[in-house]
């Protein structure tokens, strides 16, 4: 029975019996586990609140031979969202990011990419004012649908592979595949330049440079728009979480 040593992030915990939880963790070594933590629902847990969503925790684990469910042995707080109080709309946006990783990624496939996004992007959270936690919300969305392979190449005409110019409108298929205008015939869901530039700088910005900079609300909603249909399209279902994000409506950002 090998004993595991990582760092990791909690991506959400259910109860199991009277007194234990599963856990689900996204972490360095591993990427996603399932593990139980025994007695972490007695009101004198030793694991105190080092389950709630994205904690960074070091986690030392135990990996049975033929069991899906590894045996938590230590799991002690790195970085914490909570130890100075969280705003419910903070707590909103962490329980759909940590669900939008639970969905996307699979089990057991490390992947320090993924990881280091999650970091980044938790790490800026804390400079978000109310008003512009939805542009983390489409920074991860983006990321994580490009990340997981299911995010169209954006630099280039899906038909004719021409390179697609800033200072030009484009046109995107159903699929989310973009197109020129000559390819698309202006037929799809008309992206203009102002807003291709605000996704060129999800590709190529990390979080908080991304966040430092205003940002008008109708193009995070058009953004908005594209990764949700995306979403949808590759899971077939609607995330739990994304309900409570209504009310991070985006609002002009001064």
């Amino acid at each position: 029975m090998p004993l595991h040593d990582t760092e990791a992030f909690v991506l959400r915990t259910f109860s199991l019996k009277e007194a234990d939880k599963v856990c689900v963790f996204f972490t360095r070594k591993a990427g996603k586990i399932r593990g139980v933590a025994h007695g972490a629902r007695k009101l004198r847990s030793r694991y105190g609140a080092s389950l709630e969503p994205f904690t960074e925790v070091s986690l030392t684990y135990f990996e049975k031979e033929n069991q899906e469910l590894v045996a938590l042995s230590q799991c002690e707080i790195l970085r914490s969202q909570f130890q100075e109080g969280l705003s419910s709309e903070r707590l909103g946006v962490l329980h759909y990011l940590a669900e939008l990783v639970d969905s996307f990624q699979p089990e057991h496939e490390p992947n320090e990419t993924v990881y280091r996004l999650i970091a980044a992007t938790i790490g800026a959270l804390p400079e978000a004012r109310i008003e512009t936690l939805p542009v983390l919300v489409r920074y991860f969305e983006i990321w994580t649908l490009k990340l997981a392979g299911f995010f169209p190449e954006w630099r280039t005409c899906g038909l004719c592979e021409r390179e697609l110019v800033a200072h030009l409108p484009v046109w995107l298929t159903n699929e989310g595949i973009p197109q020129c205008i000559d390819c698309s015939g202006r037929m799809g869901e008309e992206l203009s330049p102002a807003v291709w530039r605000v996704m060129r700088d999800i590709l190529t910005q990390a979080p908080s440079r991304f966040l430092s900079v205003p940002r008008e609300a109708r193009l995070l909603q058009q953004i908005g728009g594209v990764a949700t249909r995306l979403i949808h399209r590759v899971l077939e279902r609607e995330l739990r979480s994304y309900e409570v994000l209504d009310r991070l409506r985006p609002v002009e950002i001064a």
